[in-house]
């Protein structure tokens, strides 16, 4: 269900809370919906002072949240009463889980449900619906499985001057779980921020696509608190390569998300590598230095200018490192010039400033000096000790200065920054390597084992078929000291299908790198970095990334396209352009499970191609866009004229960035399509481009289309309409619209040609929403058989 009624949890009319209160927590929830206004709330099954007390269901008025404290007095029929009056979401307050006729009761209405053992919601600008109240407001959504994670995350925030926009904890998430709050807090303008706690993931497709959305749109710190069974890592390795994936900051403890959020939201896009120390003795300078270098940060040097600058001021004390400036026991005044000039050079990208405590100087008075002389964006600040430093930390926290009690603390907040900039440039890249087409347009079909049987091991020569359809070819002869790279496909409990890789031979604390399938051939050398294969020019001897590189993306597709695959084994060895294939097992089960549990990333719809004809005669092909699209879609893009851009983007621009082709690229199949129109037999020329973006719920989509001028009246334009509305129908939306310019006259005629509905805009009286319930014609298109109307 996504966010649909999700507000009501949030920001309700009324409130009806079910039954007495059971426990402490429930009576401290109790206590806090007193200070809703008396017309807002009602108690059902219960009294109170200061309530109105119902008898029955039927008696609720004008509230769109309920509470319930008492299961015992929640039935189907008190749920469907709930509802016929208005009631969109409740909390489930209780440790039991919500009965399943409890569920089916609220369908029909999309009665959201948050529990069981939650420990409610609270928002800023709505109510406090939770044992706990938000420290303060702010612009940080704080969503969690665990009430008692969630508990220690408050008080610490609390303690730190951090406030929040909302929070959520979803406890067993009978229904309202982690993805769905994910797409909330993406389309929440309050919300600038997200700091998460996970320790499962009940469904992977759709927590995937809603943490990718949201980590688009604003910094996702995570943690997760669930140690893999028998597994000796801490956290599991799969789960963590699913975040990174995604796009978002994992850290390692509870305080941590928090100095990851300050560095990610106090710091600024420009800290990158370049960070100057400055500190009040040379003993702080050098744990500072370590300590950075422990991060894998690199200490900058002050440029001769700034240092000079400085020197006028400050002596520099002796023994301090090229990289680090001693302000000693400068006063204030000169301690703030001097932070001044070394964020003015050109050769510093960010300054860790550590103060220690000494005799006669009062920490929260340099504090609050830094905070008044507005150095905010690229300043990092240790106040080192506890008693003395508590102020200081308070007051730079409340003026938004990133402020730690520890060099570690604040080193580990900086690489926090980094990963978070690098990961998002990282799946920002173009890849180079297409999918691979099979013959006969459908990949090879494994065959399974027999019911009722153990997994089937394939014989040597059906698996080397099998491989060789991927272009993996046997190697033809493997020394007894070669080296090479051992490949594992494997199911995950949670995530389904994942790749692991490994050097062979290999010490035993040698790393293991963990991805999800599908893989381009980018993300393919990142995992193998992970592995130990370094860069293009870091490769160990007689090892080439870039031809392991494209093996391991195409074992990658093998996995995303055969469903039957239980798990292989693959040890790959070097050779010319592409790594071959030393050793191979692979085993296959007797039945496939559902692809939205194999699979936690949609693969590319490769069977969505079809061929087309202009009115001319001439064919084409349509097909999905594929992130290798992305040099062809900017020379689309720049030849178009400036009214053509206007009249698709709203707005002229001039050129077009490789961080825009790419958002248009590389998109998520599982929430949107983009069709694009390339000639017959050439797919480095795009004529025609049309998008379809599905709201999370896979309701509504909005569409949009631009095709090159010289194809006007080609029918072309019509094709790729025709086209997104089936692809609409067969997702099961319910409504598609489009928003167009008033002077867009070929857009409009288009769409009432198509059946589509003009209504007001309700924003812009400048353009026209058009409106269409889509349908599949008789017989459907062949192409939409592959299209599934899943959605979680």
């Amino acid at each position: 269900m996504s966010i649909r009624n999700l507000d009501a949890l949030f920001r309700p009319d009324g409130v009806v809370v079910v039954g007495p209160p059971r426990d402490a927590p429930g009576a401290e929830l109790l206590a806090r919906l007193d200070a809703l206004a008396p017309q807002r709330r009602s108690l059902l099954a219960g009294t109170r002072s200061g309530w109105t007390a119902l008898r029955h269901a039927r008696d609720v008025r004008g509230a769109e949240l309920a509470v319930v404290l008492d299961p015992a007095a929640v039935t189907p029929a008190v749920v469907r009463a709930l509802c016929a009056r208005g009631c969109r979401a409740l909390i489930w307050f209780a440790e039991s889980a919500v009965p399943t006729p409890i569920l089916r009761a609220g369908h029909g209405a999309t009665l959201r449900v948050l529990g069981p053992r939650t420990a409610g919601v609270a928002h800023a600008l709505g109510i406090s619906a939770s044992a706990w109240a938000l420290p303060a407001a702010g612009t940080t959504a704080l969503i969690a499985q665990s009430r008692s994670i969630t508990s220690a995350a408050l008080d610490w925030a609390a303690g730190h001057a951090l406030g929040f926009s909302w929070m959520a904890v979803t406890g067993g998430e009978a229904d309202v779980d982690v993805g769905d709050l994910l797409d909330y807090a993406a389309l929440d303008p309050r919300t600038h921020a997200v700091v998460l706690q996970l320790s499962r993931i009940g469904a992977a497709r759709k927590f995937m696509s809603a943490a990718r959305a949201c980590a688009r749109a604003k910094p996702v710190i995570v943690l997760q608190t669930a140690r893999p069974e028998g597994a000796p890592q801490a956290q599991d390795p799969v789960l963590s390569a699913a975040f990174r994936r995604a796009g978002l900051v994992e850290v390692d403890r509870v305080t941590a998300l928090f100095s990851a959020l300050a560095a990610l939201d106090r710091v600024g896009e420009a800290a990158t590598g370049r960070i100057a120390v400055i500190g009040t003795g040379t003993g702080v300078c050098q744990l500072a230095f370590a300590a950075l270098l422990r991060e894998g940060l690199t200490p900058a040097a002050i440029g001769d200018a700034a240092r000079s600058r400085i020197q006028q001021q400050l002596p520099v004390a002796e023994g301090c490192c090229a990289e680090a400036i001693n302000v000693d026991l400068a006063d204030d005044d000169a301690t703030v010039a001097a932070l001044r000039a070394a964020l003015s050079t050109p050769d510093v990208d960010t300054v860790m400033f550590v103060r220690s405590p000494s005799p006669g100087r009062d920490d929260e008075s340099l504090a609050r000096k830094l905070v008044s002389a507005g150095l905010r964006e690229r300043l990092v600040v240790v106040f080192l000790g506890q008693q003395r430093a508590a102020p200081a930390l308070r007051c730079c926290a409340q003026g938004r200065i990133a402020a730690f009690a520890s060099v570690e603390a604040a080193a580990r907040a900086l690489r926090y920054r980094r990963e978070h900039r690098r990961t998002q440039e990282l799946l920002m890249q173009t890849p180079t390597l297409d999918p691979l087409v099979h013959a006969g347009g459908a990949p090879p079909a494994l065959a399974p084992a027999r019911r009722g049987s153990p997994p089937r091991t394939l014989p040597a020569d059906e698996a080397q078929a099998l491989l060789g359809a991927y272009g993996l070819l046997p190697a033809a002869w493997i020394g007894g000291e070669s080296r090479g790279l051992r490949v594992h496909l494997r199911r995950h409990a949670q995530l389904g299908m994942y790749l692991e890789a490994r050097l062979d031979p290999a010490s035993a604390a040698a790393p293991t790198a963990h991805a999800l399938p599908p893989l381009d051939d980018v993300v393919a050398e990142i995992t193998l970095g992970e592995a130990g294969l370094g860069t293009r020019s870091q490769a160990p001897p007689g090892l080439r990334i870039r031809d392991y590189a494209l093996a391991v993306a195409r074992l990658a597709q093998l996995a995303a396209e055969q469903p039957l695959l239980r798990e292989a084994e693959v040890r790959l060895v070097p050779a010319d352009d592409i790594a071959e294939v030393g050793h191979a097992r692979i085993v296959a089960d007797a039945e496939a499970p559902p692809e939205r549990q194999r699979l936690a990333l949609a693969p590319y719809p490769a069977a969505l191609e079809h061929v087309a004809q202009l009115r001319d005669g001439r064919p084409y092909r349509i097909r999905a866009i594929h992130p290798t699209d992305e040099p062809a879609l900017i020379r689309m893009l720049s030849q178009a004229g400036p009214e053509d851009i206007r009249l698709r983007f709203f707005r002229y621009i001039r050129q077009f960035t490789h961080a825009m082709a790419a958002r248009m690229t590389q998109i998520d199949y599982d929430r949107e399509i983009s069709f694009v129109a390339v000639p017959h037999d050439n797919d480095d020329e795009v004529l025609g481009l049309s998008t379809l973006v599905f709201d999370p719920d896979g309701r509504e989509a909005e569409f949009a289309v631009l095709i090159r001028r010289e194809y006007a009246g080609q029918r072309l334009g019509l094709q790729l309409m025709q086209d997104l509305i089936h692809y609409a129908a067969a997702r099961g939306a319910h409504t598609v619209h489009g928003d167009v310019l008033v002077e867009n006259a070929a857009m409009l005629g288009l769409a009432q040609r198509l059946g589509f509905r003009r209504e007001p805009h309700p924003d812009d009286p400048g353009c026209v929403r058009v409106v269409i319930t889509p349908q599949l014609p008789k017989p459907p298109p062949p192409w939409t058989k592959s299209v599934s109307c899943a959605h979680s």
